[in-house]
């Protein structure tokens, strides 16, 4: 199908710092966060007065900011009166860029204040401020009376919120020759904590053909004790989801599939209940069959994203050789329809001379240029949705682009665009548009916001010293060609955040009826463009945000003149 190219007016043309009140997604407003994906574990909340703008970078909307001891890059749990969270020990400058170690933190959360830090020592060291996730990466879960911090490279501990140590437990993480990829994050269950790692030596499951495979398993928050192990393996690459189906079961979807040879088989999906009575069991698996134009492997199938259910439908990705969005029965995990991403799309690229959005309307990416990336003769672009970087809202499945990213055993050969876009996929209709937007934005005091389009940007990876501590140069670029592991987004109320490595976070109206620059409401940032990083998302409670970069905390408020 001919594409259609018409330029948007000028109104148009830049991101607005337009705050719009967005209603609540039920009548009680989220008063505590108390692990990463907020207080049900679906990466969604109540939240009508969460900030839709602010800079750390001019000092706007920040209520307070904590430096913290090191780098690191989990998020924020969030009780009545604390915040916990988690860094790397300090280093000699001169020590080797990877530690085992991790300091855990408690700070008072109206001040910031720093109350108490304990040391938590893993078993596998990890790379710092790796661009896939470290032994930081894990965020940590807390109630009201005791918090669960974690080094993902092998060690649970339960403290009281005095800091006196309740429990620990040690877990096995995966060999050396897989590279430290923990990006699924810890998921408070009841009475649970879930995490996906190996079995022990000792565990009643184990199967020693099968000892580098990963598994959902489950510890009683009161003592540690290891209460049950999912019946199917999930890849360690993959963030589970926890959510309701329609007959009222808690349950916890988690994958199979992906690079460097994950071992786990077979490559898929399953959904593992959280019921009474079957805990760990599988409710269903769906096994993609292989064709000529879609081989079973780890290329085709990754299961490298964040994996969103609600009562109706599961979600999941399918890369190569076409792109499509799946969308599964979540009762039955039954194929209810792939939706193709690259076929027919609204693209709105964003074009400085002509001061404004470009929209090519019902475009086939395939025939598509890529000004920012030039192809070569016979490539061509190719949608590949950024790991991890995906939510479901409003009806949509919202997911970041990777940019000029060639790994991926395309046909025909190419790269993957839209260049720096934001996708959606309406769950229903099929409908996809993308968004580009922009790297980042330099913001410099009583100066003029100079947003940066299509151009492939560096930052700086310091503790608060200045001092440079990540041990890979992958970690000092935007993450947009590299693929790295952003935070998984949260949506607060109708608003949702998506944060990159520059410290950047997007907040985007998702009610928005095109996906243009006025569904764009704000470019916020966590510190001066080039000077900061981070690989956490925001956390939220009682109107005020709570986010970090490698060197501080801060809490985000927005204030009345600032408020529409």
């Amino acid at each position: 199908m001919h594409h259609t190219l018409r330029l948007l007016v000028a109104s148009c043309s830049a991101p607005l710092l337009l705050l719009v009140g967005c209603a609540s997604m039920g009548s009680s407003e989220t008063r505590v966060w108390p692990q990463a994906a907020g207080p049900d574990a679906t990466w969604k909340a109540n939240a009508a007065a969460a900030p839709a703008s602010w800079s750390a970078a001019r000092n706007e909307n920040i209520a307070w900011r904590t430096p913290l001891p090191n780098a690191g890059q989990g998020g924020i749990a969030v009780t009545r009166d604390k915040l916990f969270i988690e860094t790397f020990a300090r280093q000699d400058p001169n020590a080797p860029r990877q530690s085992n170690e991790v300091l855990c933190h408690a700070l008072d959360r109206a001040t910031g204040k720093l109350l108490w830090s304990v040391s938590l020592k893993g078993g596998r060291a990890s790379p710092q401020l790796y661009a896939f996730s470290d032994s930081t990466s894990w965020t940590p879960i807390a109630d009201e009376s005791r918090v669960w911090f974690f080094n993902s490279g092998g060690l649970i501990a339960c403290y009281d919120h005095d800091g006196h140590e309740l429990w620990r437990q040690g877990f096995p993480t995966q060999p050396e020759h897989f590279p430290f990829n923990r990006q699924c994050e810890p998921i408070l269950a009841g009475d649970d904590i879930l995490i996906v790692a190996p079995l022990a030596d000792d565990a009643r499951q184990r199967d020693p053909a099968k000892a580098e495979w990963n598994y959902l398993q489950a510890f009683d928050k009161t003592t540690g004790r290891l209460r049950w192990i999912a019946e199917d393996a999930c890849t360690f690459y993959c963030t589970p989801c926890m959510g309701t189906l329609a007959d009222g079961r808690r349950a916890v979807l988690v994958g199979r599939g992906g690079p460097h040879g994950v071992p786990e088989t077979p490559i898929g999906l399953s959904m593992i209940s959280l019921a009474k009575g079957e805990e760990g069991k599988a409710i269903w698996r769906f096994s993609p069959a292989a064709s000529e134009h879609a081989p079973l492997d780890g290329t085709t199938w990754m299961a490298l994203y964040t994996l969103h259910f609600d009562e109706k439908y599961a979600y999941w990705f399918r890369n190569a050789p076409e792109e499509a969005h799946v969308v599964l029965d979540a009762s039955t995990g039954a194929l209810v329809r792939e939706q193709p991403l690259a076929r027919t799309a609204d693209v709105r690229r964003y074009s400085a001379a002509g001061h404004g959005y470009q929209l090519f309307a019902d475009a086939n990416i395939r025939k598509l240029d890529d000004p920012s990336y030039p192809l070569a003769a016979g490539e061509s672009l190719h949608v590949l949705p950024e790991w991890h970087a995906n939510i479901v809202a409003n009806g949509y499945h919202w997911f970041l682009c990777t940019t000029n990213n060639r790994r991926n055993g395309y046909a025909p050969p190419g790269h993957s665009g839209p260049a720096h876009a934001l996708g959606r996929v309406h769950v229903e209709t099929g409908r996809v548009e993308y968004l580009e937007l922009p790297v980042g934005v330099a913001r410099e005091p009583g100066a003029k916001d100079i947003f940066r389009y299509g151009e492939s940007l560096r930052t700086k990876t310091v503790d608060d010293r200045g001092i440079e501590i990540a041990d890979e140069d992958r970690s000092r670029t935007d993450g947009w060609e590299i693929d790295a592991f952003f935070p998984s987004p949260v949506v607060l109320g109708d608003k949702l955040y998506i944060t990159t490595a520059l410290g950047v976070t997007y907040v985007i109206d998702t009610k928005a009826a095109a996906l243009d620059a006025r569904a764009l409401l704000s470019v916020s940032d966590l510190g001066p463009l080039g000077d900061t990083w981070s690989m956490s998302g925001p956390s939220y409670a009682d109107g005020a945000l709570y986010h970090r970069n490698a060197r501080e905390i801060m809490a985000i408020r927005e204030t009345p003149a600032t408020t529409r």
